[in-house]
Order: C-alpha cells, then sequence, then structure tokens
C-alpha cells in the first residue's frame, strides 16, 4: 500500500549500528560486508521480488559468493533465512543478537567448530573469524567432517608452521575431497601421505644445498614422482647424483626421472643406481673414442654421435678408428666413413683391425725405406700408399723401387713424382731388373729433366683409402725377409 518514490533512494539514509561496526566488521571478508551492506539496502528499497541473481549484477559478485556471505552471516546470528525456493532472508539488527532478543539461531556447532580452532592454535597465532569462517566452509561445501578439518590444520601447522595461508590449506582440503576421505581414519591416512611427500620434498632440497620450506610446485612434483611414476623416495634421491651441471632444481630432477623411467623402466633405489652407473660408464666410453680422435664433444650430443658409430662397428674398433684418423688428421665423418669402409672389408672385430693396421704400418715402413732413398722428408700419405700400389703393380721389387729412388735424390722440386716418373719410363722402356738401369746411361746432373714432365693423378677419397689387402700382405712378408719385422710399432 505504501512505497519509497524510486528517486528518493538517492537521498535516503541505510542505517548502520556502531555495534556492526565494531563487533563484526573487523573480522568479515570485504566482499561478505559488501553483500550485508547492500542486503541492509535492499531491504529499505527493494522489491520483494529483488533476487539473488539482480544483486549479482548491482555488486559485481558471483551468486555463489554471495550465499557464502549470507551463510557466513546467518552463523553470527544477524541472519536467517526463511525460505529456500525462492530464497528469502530475514535480518536483526546487532543489539538484537547482543541482548538475545533476536530471533535468528546461532549455529551452535560453528561455535563449537570456532572454539577448537582457538584451542589448536593457542597462544601460537591470533586466528580471525574469517580464517574460521573459510575453514567452516570446508565443513559446509566440501562435506568433510568438523573433526577432519581440525586434522587438516594440525598437518599445515606442522608442516607449514601456526602462520600458514587458510586459502592455501584450502587447495589442500579440495584434495580430501575429491580422494574421498570421508572418515578420520581416512583423513589420518591422507594425510599420512602428505607427510611423506613433504618430508620426500624436504630431504630433495636438502640434497641440493637448499634450506626453505617447499613450495606447492615442488610438492606436486614429488606426489608425481612417488604416485604417478612409482619412484621409491631413496630411489629420487639417488637420482640427484645426476644433476652435475648448472643451478640444482626440481624441474631438473624431474627431467632426470622422466628419463629413468622411459629409458629403463628403473624405480627402486638399486635399479636406479645400477641404470646410472650404466649411462654414465658409456658417457665414459664415448668419451674415450672422442679424446682419441682429438675432437671435444660432451653431453647429448657426443651420446647420439657415439651411438651412431657404435651402430656401424664395436667400441674396441672404435678406438683403433678414432687413433687412425687423428694420426691422419681425419675429422669425425672421416671416420664414420672409416668404419664403413672396414666393415665392408669384414674388419668388424679388434683383432681383425689390428692385424690389419699392422699390414699397413708394414708398408708406411717400406715406403719410408724408399723415402729415405730418395731424400724425401715426411711421413708417408695415403696417396703415396696409391704410387706404391701402382709400382708394385708393374712388378716392381722394393730394391727396384729403391733403386729408382737414388735417381731421384738431386731431383729438383717434388722427389716422389720425379720417382714415379722414371719408374714409368722403366716400365715404358721394359726394364725388370737392376742390370739393365745399370747400362741404361742417364745424364749425372740436370735441372729440367723429362721425368719432372708429368701430370699427377688426382685420386678420390675412397680410391686414397681402398689400398690393396694384396700389397699389404706382400710388404708383411718383405718385411719378414728384410729383418723388419721386430721392429714394427703397434697402433
Amino acid at each position: 500500500m505504501f512505497e519509497y518514490d524510486r528517486e528518493a533512494m538517492q537521498y535516503g539514509v541505510t542505517a548502520l549500528e556502531n555495534r556492526f561496526l565494531l563487533d563484526y566488521l573487523p573480522a568479515a571478508k570485504g566482499d561478505y560486508i559488501k553483500v550485508y551492506l547492500w542486503s541492509l539496502f535492499a531491504c529499505a528499497y527493494k522489491s520483494p521480488d529483488y533476487s539473488l541473481d539482480e544483486m549479482s549484477q548491482d555488486l559485481f559478485i558471483p551468486v555463489p559468493e554471495i550465499e557464502a556471505a549470507l551463510r557466513y552471516w546467518e552463523r553470527r546470528g544477524l541472519v536467517t533465512r526463511l525460505s529456500d525456493n525462492p530464497p528469502q532472508y530475514r535480518f536483526y539488527s546487532p543489539s538484537q543478537r547482543a541482548q538475545g532478543t533476536s530471533e535468528a539461531n546461532v549455529d551452535t556447532e560453528y561455535v563449537h567448530f570456532a572454539e577448537a580452532v582457538y584451542a589448536a592454535f593457542g597462544d601460537r597465532r591470533k586466528v580471525v573469524p574469517s580464517e574460521i569462517s573459510l575453514a567452516w566452509e570446508w565443513v559446509q561445501d566440501l562435506g568433510l567432517p568438523p573433526e577432519t578439518v581440525l586434522m587438516l590444520l594440525h598437518h599445515c601447522m606442522a608442516e607449514r608452521g601456526s602462520h600458514f595461508s587458510f586459502k592455501a590449506a584450502e587447495k589442500l582440503a579440495v584434495s580430501m575431497k575429491e580422494a574421498g576421505v570421508g572418515t578420520p581414519e581416512d583423513a589420518e591416512s591422507f594425510l599420512q601421505h602428505k607427510q611423506t611427500v613433504h618430508e620426500g620434498v624436504r630431504k630433495v632440497l636438502s640434497r641440493m644445498g637448499k634450506r626453505r620450506l617447499p613450495s606447492d610446485d615442488e610438492l606436486e612434483l614429488y606426489e608425481k614422482w612417488i604416485a604417478d611414476w612409482e619412484f621409491e623416495p631413496q630411489a629420487i634421491l639417488d637420482a640427484c647424483k645426476n644433476m652435475t651441471s648448472g643451478d640444482p632444481s626440481f624441474k631438473y630432477l624431474d627431467k632426470i626421472l622422466e628419463s629413468l623411467q622411459n629409458r629403463s623402466g628403473a624405480r627402486t633405489s638399486e635399479q636406479v643406481n645400477k641404470q646410472m652407473e650404466q649411462e654414465q660408464a658409456r658417457k665414459d666410453l664415448a668419451q674415450e673414442v672422442f679424446t682419441r680422435l682429438g675432437v671435444r664433444l660432451s653431453g647429448p650430443a657426443a651420446m647420439m654421435e657415439y651411438n651412431a658409430l657404435l651402430d656401424i662397428q664395436p667400441h674396441a674398433v672404435l678406438l683403433l678408428a678414432a687413433e687412425y684418423c687423428r694420426r691422419n688428421s681425419r675429422s669425425l665423418e672421416d671416420m664414420h666413413w672409416l668404419l664403413e669402409r672396414w666393415k665392408s672389408k669384414g674388419y668388424t672385430t679388434e683383432e681383425s683391425v689390428r692385424e690389419y693396421l699392422e699390414k699397413r704400418r708394414g708398408l708406411e715402413m717400406l715406403l719410408r725405406e724408399v723415402f729415405d732413398a730418395c731424400g724425401h722428408r715426411g711421413n708417408p700419405t695415403i696417396a703415396d700408399t696409391m704410387l706404391y700400389q701402382k709400382w708394385h703393380g708393374w712388378g716392381y721389387s722394393q730394391e727396384m723401387i729403391c733403386a729408382a729412388a737414388e735417381q731421384a735424390r738431386n731431383a729438383e722440386g717434388g722427389k716422389i713424382p720425379y720417382l714415379d716418373k722414371v719408374l714409368e719410363t722403366w716400365h715404358a722402356a721394359g726394364i725388370t731388373d737392376l742390370s739393365q738401369v745399370q747400362a741404361r746411361k742417364t745424364p749425372e746432373k740436370r735441372k729440367t729433366v723429362s721425368e719432372q714432365q708429368y701430370t699427377q693423378r688426382q685420386y678420390t677419397e675412397e680410391e686414397l683409402l681402398a689400398v690393396s689387402d694384396d700389397l699389404i700382405e706382400e710388404a708383411r712378408k718383405y718385411r719378414g725377409k728384410s729383418g723388419m719385422e721386430s721392429g714394427a710399432g703397434s697402433v
């Protein structure tokens, strides 16, 4: 029958007792206060049909948060819920509540819960009503028994200290709900597991040399390691030994454990240690190869290269190939090719490769004898070996080749190309023994001779490395005849 003019609301006043400011405002959340004040305003000026959805639009607060605020004021005895559909509320003044003349029902369960929380913290921390209200929501909204929530609070105090954040503890309450914790026994088991996780994280942090409380992210990672990946706590500590570079961190350790479980399925401390020992031994083998080759390579790149080499030949052969390539100034790429070459020739064991290289060493010694005869300085190259193979193919013995080398001693320019031209001339003339050489008249000294006018052959990489096994065997026999066998060095 009576109503306020809509514009009159702008000039009116909403009464708020000082008792509310003194007794209720300090402990309440900001949004809860906004809901209370707006509700008083709505009692005086809004339509009886004013809904929570409309209030949500006016205050920019979600409906569930408004409902939580109204439940809070119910527990404080300032509001009574009259009906659920549609929701209707009756407000009482703080003075009525203080004098006990309001009809609002005080939530005795909440009162007992609050007293238990105060007792749990004692003098260690002053708990404010808003924190107790938040914890009570875990009872009301999540369905956790009050005893379970109190156990949760005791757990947080033990793990994080008495001044932990109730908001952070809410994550744990939600986890308990999701885990189906319904009884104190369930809560004890659940929290015991969480304590194990917390202690495990503290030990990992200590192993890393870090003295601080665990972060939520670190707790979640450790939970994954022991629950999802099923690592033993000691296995996780043992895996810390693999953090050998940079700043140790949980993300670093997470990658190590992920790699362990993906490669070998190791879970126990014994399995993890065995796997790490095997991997370290393999790294040591890889470094042995690259050190002998004379290249710097480490980390994942080194292991990738080493594994690729192992796909061709065994480790012992890799060492011999690395020594050979370094001695001949060959690269890692050449080493791949050389291993494939040896494999195609059937040299796939340390013994067969050593025998092959020993024969090559004998051939090199024959070439050094030729070098001494012609006065050439330097080490035999693969190109020199190819020339020797050609001379041998023409039927010339070591004695004949050295005789030709004597003629190249005084040559100006390249002595080996000169020697090659001399032997080519002999071969064209049909000279096959030393008597024919002695009967052949040659000028004693000349600056330019026909033997120096030659065209060098350009050998391919494959030709330079593909030395005839027959030639190597012949060199070995010659060395035996000339008493050189005992002077051969090892590879």
